[in-house]
């Protein structure tokens, strides 16, 4: 048992310690009594006080988080980068630390040296004399940066490791080793130093595109467990003497207020439990890329990887991501004899929840014998003249059980594989992959045109799924205003739907944007109805406003999901990229059965109306053509048309809001950080200015020292004697004996000034009790962490309880 003159400080900076001492033990500011320290090697003093170890810890957490990143690139050539930066970030930390360098200057070095560090691995050459970056430094890291955004947004993993990758993942790694190390172990706070961790660590294994390897959550989850348990050995061993507060129980900190401890272990038992539950019952969401997606390349993904062809509209009936896919592998490519170009139909739903189009569940039920004969369309009258063409696929990536072909299909040929067909909504079900595949369908003959009764029967509500003639309540009252301005007077469902069809691809009305508008900006509370006030958006918000009027009029609709008919090849074959993925409404057509209709506007190669609802008294369709020509063309840009080339201009412009948003927050902080230390010194010190006597400078100078204390965490004394409350603060605090002497003159002096004569006590003595308090305050602040330090230079307690004093007399006087 150490006795009460043996007191340290934790030499990490943790729980400060301290207790009375008697006269004439020479106490050093750190608290170790001189003979104890000249007994300590040198060596292990400077280790310790550089927290090697913890700094070791924390690098290989660093480099734990990075570890998911070798899964997401082809090679590992950055890694070593890697480690040599985050190795210079720990022994520059040590480093400092062991010489006493500050804590705020011992993280500005080991910045500096990080950003040294890339800079002299990735850009020596445009260094002046080896050293100094220059213009061409900067402009090649642009170049650096513009380069991986491309791979990253290009590739899917595995991306190649090109030197603008392998430089933005150094650095990332870089600034992650410097946060941890800064936070974790100068300080000395691992609990905070878990954020940038998990932030890193987040990134990296929601790109891998699989489930998570568990040893990689128990590679970082290990290492920052060991962060925690080195600070509460460090806090632990700085707790020697007896007289320590936390060791003695009463007020100790493991046993406080029962309240406070039964609703900890309430939280923390109930945040598990959510955890868990939470995990196994909500659904989860299929996991990302950098920037929202890597796209899909031939160079990323081979087929033998099974996902290549893979398309985010199968299950979320909404293709705006693969919209914005910038691969150019095919998903499809085939050959077909049809004079005009059918889009490929994969799937359709008739459900519309909360918003969006839920996938349709395959009930096995449902479902045609693997094989069977597909039926003929469903409602077509036999004066209705149809042609049969034939398309052969020549290599299919579309993954099982999905496929791609024009509706209404009359036969199917599968390679390597059977399928199954639902005859609710026309779809086939593959039973395994198909490479290739060839099918038969039917398309109203070109030319013919159609019987005089088609669409003059509306159709029977109860012969249809109510979910096929549901309106969005949300929306209901703005598609109805629209229905009923647009459709008029038409009573055949297919001259309503031809005119619902034309007024959407009305482009002096309508805009086709991949980017929708802000919901600040349209005010609406349901995508519906802010399509139609904004009057912008792509395939899916014109497709289902068009299903939501047809429903609106009585007839039955449906979103039907799929691809555009794609870009011909010199050899005349077409291939269908994952950006052709579009969506269209089928409504049902009396004489016709389900029909498509193409209510997108043409912004869209192959987004054309099908010839049997072109309208010969409705200008804008006239304008558009109905077949493409089938001489080969370079493949062109299948979403909106590409904007201008952005500049640094543009991005400046973009950023500036945000720039300026910043700029006044970071203002107000300052102005707040300026404003609390100056009140917080006025309020500490306004006992002294306003004092007219001695006695009442002494009371002064005694507050002064109780407020300063407070703000560097130090309670202040209860109201009994002076010596009591001298031997208060010297169990409180952590002072060598010129201190503990400053500390004693003061006391005395007080005690004079309050049971002495008045004529005892002179200016002088509140004088030289001014200095003893000066003495006293910097020898504890000297004795304190760096982050107490800090914060009772930025935001004094003192400060704050100047402002409400000032705040409550002015109250009072009004």
């Amino acid at each position: 048992m150490s006795t009460p003159t043996q007191d340290r400080t934790d030499p990490g900076g943790g729980a400060r310690t301290g207790s009375a001492t008697g006269p004439g033990t020479d106490r050093r500011r750190d608290g170790i009594p001189e003979p104890e320290r000249r007994s300590l090697l040198p060596d292990h003093d400077a280790f310790v006080r550089g927290m090697w170890p913890e700094a070791f810890v924390a690098a290989l957490a660093t480099l734990a988080v990075a570890w998911p990143l070798t899964t997401l690139l082809r090679d590992n050539s950055w890694a070593f980068e890697a480690v040599l930066v985050v190795a210079l970030v720990a022994v520059s930390g040590a480093v400092l630390r062991t010489i006493d360098v500050p804590p705020s200057l011992v993280a500005l070095g080991q910045l500096l040296l990080a950003l040294a560090g890339v800079v002299a691995l990735y850009l020596r050459d445009t260094l002046w004399r080896v050293v100094v970056p220059t213009g061409e430094t900067l402009e090649r890291i642009g170049e650096l940066l513009r380069e991986a955004g491309t791979v990253l947004q290009t590739y899917a993993a595995p991306a190649p490791t090109t030197e603008g990758v392998s430089f933005l993942i150094v650095a990332v790694i870089a600034l992650t080793a410097v946060s941890v190390d800064s936070m974790g172990v100068t300080g000395r706070a691992p609990a905070s130093a878990g954020i940038p961790l998990a932030a890193a660590f987040l990134v990296s294994v929601s790109n891998t595109g699989r489930a998570m390897e568990p040893w990689f959550f128990a590679a970082v989850a290990v290492l920052w467990l060991m962060m925690l348990a080195q600070q509460s050995h460090r806090v632990t061993t700085g707790w020697p003497s007896a007289n320590r507060q936390e060791s003695r129980g009463g007020t100790d900190v493991s046993s406080g207020p029962r309240s406070h401890r039964g609703l900890a272990q309430v939280m923390g038992v109930s945040t598990l439990v959510a955890a868990v539950l939470g995990a196994a019952l909500l659904p989860h969401l299929p996991p990302t890329f950098f920037t929202g997606g890597m796209a899909r390349n031939p160079d990323a993904r081979t087929v033998n990887q099974g996902d290549a062809g893979e398309v985010s509209f199968t299950e979320t009936m909404d293709p705006a991501q693969d919209l914005r896919n910038r691969s150019r592998v095919p998903v499809v490519t085939y050959r077909t004899n049809a004079i005009s170009v059918q889009p490929l139909r994969v799937t359709a739903t008739e459900r519309y929840e909360d918003g969006r189009w839920v996938a349709p569940g395959r009930m096995q039920s449902n479902l045609l014998p693997p094989g069977a004969p597909l039926p003929p369309p469903e409602g077509v009258s036999p004066d209705v003249s149809l042609t049969e063409y034939d398309m052969e696929v020549l290599d299919n990536q579309l993954q099982p059980p999905h496929l791609a072909a024009p509706s209404p299909l009359t036969t199917l040929q599968p390679q390597g594989a059977t399928y199954r067909f639902d005859p609710t909504d026309s779809t086939v079900v593959l039973q395994g992959r198909a490479p290739q595949y060839s099918v038969g369908f039917l398309v109203p003959s070109p030319g013919v045109p159609l019987p005089a009764g088609v669409g003059s029967q509306p159709a029977d509500p109860s012969a249809f799924d109510a979910d096929l003639l549901a309106v969005d309540e949300d929306s209901r009252d703005a598609i109805g205003a629209l229905s009923e301005e647009v459709v008029g007077d038409a009573e055949n469902t297919l001259e309503a739907a031809i005119r619902m069809q034309n007024h959407l691809r009305d482009q002096q009305i309508w805009t086709y944007s991949l980017e929708l508008a802000p919901e600040a900006e349209v005010g609406a509370a349901d995508p519906i109805s802010a399509f139609l006030e904004s009057r912008r958006g792509y395939c899916v918000q014109f497709a289902q406003t068009m299903v939501m009027m047809a429903r609106y009029e009585g007839i039955p609709a449906r979103m039907a999901v799929g691809f555009l008919p794609g870009s011909v090849q010199p050899d005349g074959t077409r291939q269908v990229i994952a950006a052709d993925a579009h969506t269209w409404p089928e409504l049902w057509i009396s004489g016709m059965g389900w029909t498509r209709f193409e209510p997108t506007p043409g912004a869209r190669v192959g987004a054309t109306p099908p010839p049997y609802t072109r309208s010969t008294d409705d200008s804008a369709a006239q304008t558009e053509t109905v077949t493409e020509a089938l001489t080969p063309t370079a493949p062109e840009p299948t979403a909106a048309p590409a904007p201008r080339d952005r500049t640094w201009l543009d991005d400046l412009g973009d950023l500036l809001p945000v720039l300026g948003r910043a700029l006044l927050a970071l203002l107000a902080l300052v102005l707040l950080m300026t404003l609390v230390p100056l009140v917080g010194r006025r309020y500490r010190e306004e006992a002294v200015r306003s004092a007219s006597n001695p006695t009442e400078k002494v009371e002064g100078q005694w507050l002064l020292l109780t407020r300063s204390l407070g703000d560097l965490g130090v309670d202040a004394p209860p109201a009994r004697s002076p010596r009591d409350m001298r031997r208060h603060y010297r169990d409180s605090t952590l002072m060598n004996r010129s201190g503990e002497d400053a500390l004693g003159r003061i006391t005395t002096t007080l005690e004079r000034s309050r049971y002495a004569a008045a004529d005892h006590l002179g200016d002088a003595d509140a004088s030289r009790m001014g200095d003893d308090v000066r003495t006293v305050v910097e020898q504890v602040r000297e004795a304190t962490p760096w982050n107490v330090r800090a914060n009772a230079a930025l935001l004094p307690a003192s400060g704050l309880a100047g402002l409400r004093a000032w705040f409550g007399r002015t109250f009072r006087r009004r």
